[in-house]
């Protein structure tokens, strides 16, 4: 055999070497690619869910179904908000798989498929709060499509677009404290220890700033920004009522339907907090005849309303403690002293120059 036949059969021995260590190194990987895609997980019965575990980056979130609907056991059980729950499902049964990249469970961490490299884990749970199904989202690849496994198989897919899972407890919490047009707020009331002042609406319906002290006049706009601060109050966070918190500052709304929204305020550190509750003051009797006219039975309608969004208001918020934004809390609780400024003396007239007696 001439030298040129044994150096081909050594460079096609040295590459099945090369193949062999390759294919020992991929672990079994293989890809199989098909024109049709498929729902990673199919058949699943919405009703048998009784909890949702979300695990993202160490940290475990847990949605618990109660006969009221489900709630966030992290956040103290506070009530979920049902369409983001129903996202939450629709999104992980949406998710659907094209190509099949492996089978081989050691392949998982490198795909970072499993439970405790993944960065999203949802796993649905039945009343005993045994497995019924959840997915394992992983990394991307090079061309930005995601590798996914459904738990309990050691099937690893390739997905195009799994879609955004949210992951965090407050995500499924209501953050909306309070929303009100500001054209129906009649009055403002601030109050913090040692001083109290309020913004109304002026017979012409402009917003001003009410018994301005002598010697002081309105500065710049900011009075504006307290009048309208809880027109889209929103919540940070969420917590039970507890005793280390001080309430020592209170802002209070008057609305021109005679629904008053009270918010107790309280600092600690860097943080605000606020509970809040509201009350419909005109308790005159609602007598409803149907000899009256469309416009006074829809001023009726309108007080059996807000009495109750009153009453659903205080009853949704009581006992719960809201952390507000810095931005929002610090309009709520402006000293009067911000507000105001000096009025300036005019300068006395300069006397003109005395003519010289000729």
């Amino acid at each position: 055999m001439s030298n040129k036949n044994l150096t081909v059969l050594g460079v096609i021995a040295l590459a099945m070497v090369l193949l062999a260590v390759l294919q020992s190194h991929l672990g079994n990987r293989s890809t199989e690619t098909t024109d049709l895609k498929a729902p990673l997980i199919q058949g699943l019965d919405t009703n048998t869910i009784s909890a949702i575990e979300l695990g993202s980056s160490g940290q475990e979130v847990t949605l618990k179904r109660t006969p009221d609907g489900f709630v966030v056991a992290n956040k103290e059980n506070y009530p979920a908000v049902y369409s983001k729950i129903n996202n939450l499902i629709t999104s992980c049964v949406d998710i659907e798989v094209r190509d099949l990249i492996t089978k081989n469970p050691q392949n998982h961490e490198d795909l970072e498929v499993t439970e405790s490299k993944s960065k999203n884990v949802v796993k649905f749970l039945d009343k005993d709060d045994k497995l019924i199904t959840g997915v394992v989202i992983g990394k991307r690849n090079e061309q930005g499509q995601t590798f996914v496994r459904r738990i309990g198989s050691d099937e690893v897919y390739l997905s195009d677009n799994p879609g955004w899972l949210q992951m965090s407890a407050t995500s499924y919490i209501d953050k909306d404290i309070y929303k009100v047009d500001k054209e129906k707020i009649a009055r403002v009331t601030v109050s913090s220890p040692g001083e109290s002042y309020t913004i109304k609406r002026g017979p012409d319906n402009k917003i001003v700033l009410d018994n301005i002290p002598a010697g002081k006049k309105v500065k710049g706009t900011d009075y504006e920004s307290v009048f309208t601060a809880i027109t889209n109050l929103t919540a940070a966070d969420v917590q039970k009522e507890t005793q280390d918190l001080k309430f020592d500052m209170t802002y209070i709304c008057k609305l021109k339907d005679s629904t008053i929204c009270t918010f107790k305020l309280a600092k600690k550190g860097t943080k605000t907090y606020a509970k809040c509750n509201a009350q419909f003051t005109d308790t005159g009797k609602i007598v409803i005849s149907k000899e009256e006219s469309k416009e006074e039975l829809e001023k009726k309608e309108a007080k059996l309303l807000a009495r109750d969004e009153a009453a659903k208001f205080t009853q949704k918020h009581k006992g719960w403690v809201y952390e507000i934004a810095s931005w929002q809390s610090d309009n709520m609780t402006k000293k009067l002293s911000d507000l105001l400024e000096e009025i300036k003396k005019e300068e006395a007239p300069k006397k003109p120059p005395a003519i010289p007696n000729k």
